[in-house]
């Protein structure tokens, strides 16, 4: 199998994520879980309104995806009400206001996935998870991310 790049599986995953459905949405940066025994890139998708926007909050995920962890190829798309990942209330609504002033450049996006390429490398080649890089990937990616919306990518990661 071929490794396909992190950016690149992004990319894949928030394109083709519930079959590229219109509805206004969002999709996670790519974790590692562990699935079944087995690791897998993991992210999930959340959807919001016009009035989410302007209010600065957004339900809870509804679903995630899983993707192979070399070639990043959705194996699994699921409704968090049948498999849940997060013991979040479905009841509120999580603040989706930026903290403080967030590096969206794609140089900072670049560095955070290679990081995870490495990790993803070396758990491909050896079958070990380098737990220090990829805690450095997950601090990075969530450093962008709003306080109260941070918990699903813990909880959803390994």
């Amino acid at each position: 199998m071929d490794f396909v790049k992190t950016a690149d599986v992004n990319s894949y995953i928030q394109r083709e994520a519930l079959g590229g459905i219109k509805i206004p949405h969002s999709t996670s940066q790519p974790v590692i879980r562990l699935e079944d025994g087995k690791y897998c890139l993991a992210a999930f998708v959340f959807f919001y309104s016009r009035e989410d926007i302007r209010l600065g909050e957004a339900a809870r995920p509804q679903f995630w995806v899983a993707a192979d962890i070399c070639t990043g190829e959705l194996t699994g798309e699921n409704s968090c009400k049948e498999k849940e990942f997060s013991d979040a209330s479905y009841r509120k609504k999580y603040s989706i206001r930026a903290d403080g002033v967030y590096d969206t450049s794609r140089e900072y996006y670049e560095k955070a996935f290679a990081l995870l390429d490495e990790v993803r490398e070396t758990l491909i080649d050896t079958g070990t998870l380098e737990r220090q890089k990829y805690d450095r990937y997950l601090a990075k990616i969530t450093a962008n991310i709003p306080r109260e919306y941070q918990r699903f990518y813990f909880e959803l990661s390994v």
